[in-house]
């Protein structure tokens, strides 16, 4: 009888455990990016937010991107909320990865990029940024 109710005790146990994998063993790290700008304006529609997570470790080459994601605004008001999933078996704890974002309008014209370094996965740097976008017109 004995035998009979420990996997009836232990499923839930295991269960539990199973829902609660850290993201380093899921196959890739989610990485959390709040974007907004200081301008008190509404973008019309048709303009264009991306943000990316690159590797920039190397100051003489340019940035390899990891993860990228764009989403129409449409009207929408800031912040803007993205996650992006970085593949565990891309990120190198030596390297330095940083998130960036930027809008582009109708035409395809840059309105809005980010100015600083937003470091992200390692090094000490969190897997959330918030990444206040400076205008460039």
């Amino acid at each position: 009888m004995r035998l009979f109710l420990a996997p009836l005790v232990l499923a839930p146990a295991l269960l539990a455990a199973c829902a609660s994998v850290p993201e380093s063993l899921a196959g890739a790290t989610e990485v959390r990016v709040t974007a907004t700008y200081r301008e008190r304006i509404m973008l019309p529609p048709g303009h264009v937010l991306t943000v990316k997570v690159e590797d920039v470790s190397r100051a003489d080459a340019p940035a390899r991107v990891l993860a990228e994601t764009t989403q129409r605004l449409d009207g929408r008001a800031p912040p803007y909320a993205v996650a992006l999933s970085v593949p565990n078996d891309r990120i190198d704890s030596r390297m330095e990865y940083a998130a960036r974002a930027e809008i582009r309008d109708p035409s395809g014209a840059l309105r809005f990029t980010t100015d600083t370094r937003h470091s992200v996965l390692t090094r000490g740097a969190p897997n959330s940024v918030e990444i206040v976008m400076v205008g460039v017109r």
